[in-house]
Formats: C-alpha cells, sequence, structure tokens
C-alpha cells in the first residue's frame, strides 16, 4: 500500500510554486503610517482586473496550480472521505503534504501520526515508512520555527549563528524532530540529509556542536571566532520594511529622486500585493503603495528598473508566470512612475502585453541610441509547456516598443531562467548571455549595424567556453578581478536533485563528492573567450542559488557575492551565503561570521546605502515556493566592516546615452597609502537576474585618500567619455553625462531610527 505513498511524494513535492496570498501575513512588523491611498490610474484598473481573473480561474481547479495549498489540500481531504483502502491512504497523504505546505503543520503532524499508527508503523522505519517518518520530522521543525517565531519574535530568528532570542525557548518542535532524525539515522546511518537537518535542529535549540552525537555532527556550522568579520543586524523590522510572504523580488531605487534609496518588493502569490515603501529621511520607511496608485498589482517573482521613457523616473517591470507552464501565461507590467509619486500600468499601451510564464528580463541598450531596449526571457519549449519565444523589444523613444529578437538574430525557445546584458568585448554594445535549465546556456555577441532591419547578434557560447552550468539559475556580468574586462558568474540549481538539496550541502561541509550541478565563474580573456576559473576561486558549489546579486561590503574595490538559497521543498533548510573577494584572487565564505546565514528559502537580493554612510547595506526577499513557507524580509545593516577604506558615490545621467546610465564603464585610478597605483572598474547596472540593486553606483577604493582619474565611457554611440581628477573621496558626486562631477551634500542617518 505504501508504494503508492512514494508515488504521491513524488508526485506532490514539484518545483511549482505560490502562494494565493494573504494580506495579514504581509504587512511589515514595524510600518510606519502608510500614507493616504489614491484611485489607480486606468492601465492599473486594467490590469488588476485581468490579474483578479486570473485568480478565480485557478480557484477552479487549484490542483493546476502548486501554489494553492490550502485549496489542494481541502480536494485531497475530500477525496480522502470518499475512498478506501489503498486510495484513501494515498489521498490522506496528499492532504498532510498539503496542510504542511499550507502552513497548516498541526494537521499535517495529526495526519501523519495516525497514518502511521494505522498501519502499525510508528517504530519501524523501512523503505515504506521512511517517507512518512521525513515529513513528520520536517513538520515538527518547521512547527518550533512557527511557535518560537510567534511567541518570541526576534530580528535574528532563523540567521546564523542563532544567539540570544533566536534560540528557541520553546523546545517541543526541534527536540521531536530530533528523535524522529535519530530514528532515521539508526536506520539508514548514511543518510545525509537526516544527519544535516538532525544538525539543524540542534542550532536552533542552541545544542550544536556539543549535543549532537559525534558519529552525526557536521562541522562548520559556527562562526570562525578568530574571523575579523562583524556581525551585519538584520534592522528590518525597525525600519519597518519586513514584508512578511514568499518568494519575490526586490527594486532599490531613488523612485521619488528625494536623494534616498527606496523599496519596492513584491512576492508572486496570486493575492500578494507589491508593495513600495519610500524612505522618510530618518531612516525608517513609509508605505506608499496605496498612495502611488499601485492597489491591485499583485504577484510578480521578479522585478527589473530603469528610467525607460528618460523622463527622470525609474520605471518598474514586474514578471509573472514563472515556473507554472502553461497556467504561467501570464501578463508582465510595465509600471510607468509619473514623477509625482503615482505610477500606472502601461504594459498595454507601450507594446509589451505579452502572456507567456517569465521570471527574468534585462534592460540595456543594443543599438546605443539612448533609449533603452528589454529583453524578456521566456519558460517555452517542452519543459516550460509555453510557446512562441522569448522577447526583444526595441524602445521606439516614443513610449512603445516593437519585438524584434527573432528578427535580429535571437531565436530563443527554451526554458530561460535568467538573463544579462555585458559588453565582452568591450566594442560598445552590449552582448547578451541567457541562462536556459536544463540546455546549453547562450551567449549572443552583438554585431551591430546601422538600423534595426540589418542589426544583427551571433550565438557564440560554444566557441567562447560559457555554456555550462546545463542546469544553471541566476547570472550577471561583474569585473571581479578589476583588469576592464567583463568576467562572467553563472550559478548552478540542479532541479534533478532539488529535494535532497540539504544531503548534498552536507556532503560539500563533509568535504564528500557530490551529484549536482556546480557554479561557474568565467574570467574574460579578452580575445572572445573565457576560462572558467570557479576551482581556484573557490566559487566550484552547489547553491541551489534563487536570487543573488553582487556588492562591495568592505569598500576595498572588490566586489561580494551574496546568494539567496532553497528549493521548493519543505525539507529544503540551506544557509543563505556571503563570500568576500580577497582582491580577485579567491572567495572566503563569511556567512556565519557576518551573520548572513539565514536558514528562511532566498530569493531577490540587492545591494545599495540606504543609511548613506557610505557602505553598501543588503536587502534580501526571504520565502518559499508553497503558502506555508513564508517569512519576513531580511534588511542586513552594514556595520561599517572595512574600516579605513574609502569609497565614492557616482549618480550618472545620460543625455545622448540612455537616462539612467545603464552599460556605462566606470574606471577610477586611485593610489594607495603605500604607493601602489592600482585601478577600480565598473558598469553601471542593477547587477543579480535576480533581485536589483540601485542604479546609484557606490564604489569602494581600498586605503587611498583621493581619486587620481575617473574615467566615464557614456554607452551612446560615440562612446564619449568625461575625464575628472583629483577628486576628494567619501564623497557623493552627481554627474551629467557631459558636464562637471557636482558633490552632493548628504547626512548619514540610522536605519531603523527616528533622526
Amino acid at each position: 500500500m505504501w508504494c503508492g505513498v512514494l508515488l504521491g511524494l513524488a508526485l506532490v513535492a514539484v518545483p511549482g510554486c505560490r502562494d494565493a496570498g494573504d494580506p495579514q501575513r504581509a504587512a511589515p512588523h514595524g510600518a510606519r503610517t502608510a500614507s493616504p491611498a489614491i484611485d489607480p490610474l486606468p492601465g492599473t484598473v486594467r490590469m488588476a482586473a485581468e490579474l483578479d481573473s486570473i485568480y478565480r480561474k485557478a480557484l477552479s481547479d487549484p490542483l493546476r496550480y502548486g501554489h494553492l495549498n490550502r485549496e489542494r489540500a481541502e480536494v485531497w481531504r475530500a477525496e480522502a472521505s470518499r475512498r478506501e483502502g489503498p486510495e484513501q491512504l494515498m489521498a490522506r497523504f496528499y492532504y498532510a503534504y498539503e496542510s504542511l505546505a499550507a502552513g497548516e503543520t498541526e494537521v499535517a503532524i495529526r495526519e501523519i501520526e495516525a497514518l502511521l499508527e494505522e498501519a502499525d508503523l510508528a517504530d519501524d522505519v523501512s523503505p515504506q515508512s521512511k517517507p512518512l517518518f521525513e515529513l513528520l520530522a520536517a513538520s515538527y521543525l518547521r512547527l518550533g520555527e512557527q511557535r518560537n517565531r510567534i511567541r518570541n519574535p526576534s530580528p535574528g530568528a532563523s540567521i546564523l549563528p542563532l544567539a540570544g532570542n533566536a534560540v528557541h525557548t520553546d523546545p517541543e518542535g526541534s527536540r521531536r524532530a530530533i528523535r524522529l532524525y535519530l530514528q532515521l539515522l539508526a536506520a539508514y546511518p548514511r543518510d545525509l540529509q537526516a544527519r544535516w537537518l538532525l544538525n539543524i535542529a540542534h542550532l536552533t535549540l542552541g545544542t550544536y556542536p556539543g549535543g549532537v552525537p559525534v558519529e552525526y555532527l557536521i562541522r562548520g556550522l559556527e562562526p570562525d571566532p578568530e574571523a575579523e568579520i562583524p556581525r551585519f543586524p538584520n534592522v528590518a523590522p525597525a525600519a519597518g520594511v519586513d514584508v512578511d510572504g514568499i518568494a519575490g523580488a526586490v527594486s532599490l531605487e531613488d523612485f521619488d529622486e528625494d536623494g534616498f534609496i527606496d523599496i519596492l518588493a513584491t512576492a508572486r502569490g496570486f493575492n500578494d500585493q507589491l508593495r513600495l515603501f519610500l524612505a522618510d529621511g530618518r531612516g525608517g520607511f513609509v508605505d506608499h503603495t496605496g498612495a502611488a496608485g499601485l492597489k491591485g498589482i499583485v504577484g510578480g517573482l521578479n522585478t527589473v528598473h530603469a528610467d525607460y521613457d528618460n523622463d527622470g523616473f525609474d520605471d518598474v517591470l514586474v514578471l509573472r508566470g514563472g515556473w507554472l507552464a502553461a497556467e504561467g501565461a501570464q501578463p508582465n507590467s510595465l509600471l510607468k512612475n509619473n514623477g509625482d509619486g503615482t505610477f500606472e500600468d502601461v504594459t498595454a499601451r507601450a507594446g509589451l502585453l505579452s502572456r507567456r510564464p517569465t521570471q527574468t528580463a534585462a534592460w540595456g541598450d543594443f543599438n546605443a541610441d539612448g533609449w533603452l531596449d528589454l529583453f524578456v526571457g521566456n519558460e517555452t519549449g517542452p519543459s516550460g509547456g509555453g510557446s512562441g519565444h522569448s522577447e526583444l523589444y526595441l524602445n521606439n523613444g516614443d513610449g512603445t516598443f516593437t519585438e524584434v529578437a527573432e528578427q535580429l538574430g535571437i531565436s530563443v525557445r527554451e526554458f530561460v531562467k535568467a538573463v544579462a546584458w555585458g559588453d565582452v568585448d568591450n566594442d560598445g554594445l552590449p552582448d547578451l548571455y541567457i541562462s536556459v535549465l536544463d540546455r546549453p546556456n547562450r551567449l549572443y555577441l552583438n554585431r551591430g549595424g546601422t538600423t534595426p532591419e540589418d542589426w544583427r547578434f551571433e550565438e557564440v557560447a560554444a566557441s567562447a567556453g560559457v555554456q555550462r552550468p546545463v542546469r544553471s539559475f541566476p547570472v550577471f556580468f561583474w569585473d571581479y578581478d578589476n583588469d576592464g574586462w567583463e568576467d562572467l558568474f553563472v550559478a548552478s540549481f540542479d532541479p534533478t536533485l532539488a529535494s535532497m538539496a540539504p544531503g548534498e550541502t552536507a556532503a560539500q561541509y563533509l568535504g564528500q563528492a557530490t551529484r549536482a550541478e556546480k557554479n561557474r565563474l568565467y574570467r574574460n580573456n579578452g580575445d572572445g573567450t573565457f576560462t572558467d576559473v570557479s576551482r581556484e576561486v573557490g566559487l566550484d558549489l552547489s547553491w541551489w542559488a534563487m536570487g543573488i546579486n553582487f556588492g562591495d561590503l568592505n569598500n576595498d574595490g572588490y566586489p561580494d557575492i551574496y546568494v539567496g538559497t532553497g528549493t521548493p521543498f519543505m525539507t529544503s533548510i540551506l544557509p543563505n551565503r556571503m563570500f568576500l573577494n580577497e582582491r580577485g584572487d579567491r572567495f572566503r565564505d563569511i556567512t556565519l561570521e557576518g551573520g548572513f546565514g539565514h536558514l528562511q528559502k532566498g530569493h531577490a537580493i540587492g545591494f545599495a546605502d540606504l543609511d548613506l554612510d557610505g557602505d553598501q547595506d543588503v536587502y534580501a526577499v526571504m520565502g518559499g515556493a508553497v503558502q506555508g513557507d513564508h517569512f519576513p524580509n531580511a534588511l542586513f545593516e552594514n556595520p561599517g566592516f572595512g574600516e579605513g577604506n574609502a569609497w565614492v558615490t557616482l549618480r550618472l545621467e545620460g543625455r545622448t546615452a540612455n537616462r539612467s546610465a545603464i552599460g556605462a564603464r566606470i574606471r577610477l585610478s586611485v593610489t594607495d597609502r603605500d604607493g601602489e597605483r592600482r585601478a577600480v572598474h565598473q558598469t553601471v547596472s542593477t547587477g543579480g537576474s535576480f533581485g536589483a540593486s540601485s542604479l546609484q553606483q557606490e564604489i569602494g577604493l581600498g586605503r587611498t585618500d583621493r581619486i587620481d582619474e575617473l574615467r566615464i565611457t557614456w554607452p551612446n554611440r560615440e562612446r564619449s567619455t568625461d575625464v575628472y581628477t583629483d577628486l576628494p573621496v567619501n564623497r557623493h558626486y552627481r554627474i551629467v553625462e557631459g558636464g562637471d562631477a557636482v558633490p552632493i551634500q548628504v547626512v548619514p542617518l540610522k536605519l531603523g531610527g527616528d533622526d
């Protein structure tokens, strides 16, 4: 009879994610008073109506949507009441699984324990009962997290190393989980999945490492006491931006042009309202969603922002339908920033209305005409279940776009998970990299042209050596070693082993061989080819990366990486990871030392100097794929790591180049205090393909006192260059193409403070 249960586990626990939405759950704990709401503008009203219609249609057949877990649980509860024998047991197992996924953990526990008792398997871990024991242990782990977060909320909850109030004061859930994992390990002593989760359970109780039986201990889950890395506190609750949701997006930008970086966040549930938080200038944020006219703009697993119409205010594209196959035929939303505090959905008016599953897009001016174009990577082909191709939209310069992908030689009908623009050959024209799940990735070189009719792209991934990993997800271009050539990072996500991610992670910590594909860091050789340097720099790891971005935490001039990890499974309890770039030679894991090891699912990541003190803070969207796997977003405040290192903040504005200056190349020449001359290189972008940092360029300079030379090459057809010399460091500058570097006076503030 239990063969059916095993089959059910394989079928129901698939990465087809998402939450229907829960407005009460989504409220930030420390939010300031919201601005008064206004009536949405006509384009927004129309989009909101379509999104509501999609939700109501989904409710009529919830088993087609892996994220409608409450509704799915009710279907299986009803089925169990109508069936008998093995079919009833299977329906009850489905009911228990969906109840856990919906957040009804105690219901799941009661049902699983009843199944074990009725089958006389409560004390017998066997191949037949093992899936139930694993699900029950995961349920108790989740119960411990839920009870302790409700009874004793802490900004450090679920963030390794757990300390103070973050350690569970109600130990029942984790203690019961520990007993179950010990039962599993007694029967299967080589089960790395159970071994990993046993160690996690002890961490929640503060009994790691001493309380873990020595034969099951996994070392490396506590910080190095000798490391000189400060802990970055989570100040999201104090700042009012701890949105409690599931997987979603973040765009960090100064949307109202008042000099402070704001936060726009989404979650992917059908009813999850997009949230816009404007900085209040005192270290907190005001919920401006209703006042911006954005009520009804729901869902969205990712966002990318830019000033597409060159009016001086950044707009936002919200992406929908990812992972939902044919059911993901949903519209994206282009939200035009009107410059008066309001937004309007202009998707249809702009010519961007397309109903295909996607979660990725990137802005870039591929023809250097001063207007940002847009590539949207869709999940089509046999894996995606959708039809059609990925889209390249040419900006017509009048607020509208024309789709030209196949006309220009970009024909992609595959399951695209990430896209990024980068000038890999330094010819001034942005090239396009596309991450394809379960197929070789693609690199399209921009060969140029004189008109849209004769413009061409050429696919060169094989000859360039950048097709892997085949099972990839987020990507970005960056110059990690400051040699003036854009390098490429491609993060792995192996769906074939997603259910085994904890065991694979345990193997990595234990120094054992793993089966999952690993990340690739490709160093640009400057001759049209790349070299895989992942192993030599310490990034040849399997992360199950969902969100990722880069920034310079310690202002040494070398970009660091933060990755949000996880899979759709409730057993996927992995720390998000932070890696410090050590002068382009190697990356050092500072996850635990810096307090970045969030155990909840991590999605979109953004870096920005939110408190204007010269170092970058990190915003992380938390939450998993199903309704019950939600968690408040985190904001890690930089406490001043890298004391003594200088910095500069640049706000660039194009004129013949696009207003956002996306694609502008920045070169800073400095002389260190020990006399060493070196250069720092940066390209204007929002960073990673899942999470959008500010377009304001916040650049670490290392131990220097002056900028010898600042050189900006603008992304226009002439590749015009502005050069500035002998600039003071630790300053903010506004630079308009062709103009002076104008200092901006700012006053640092305390995140979460009131003055």
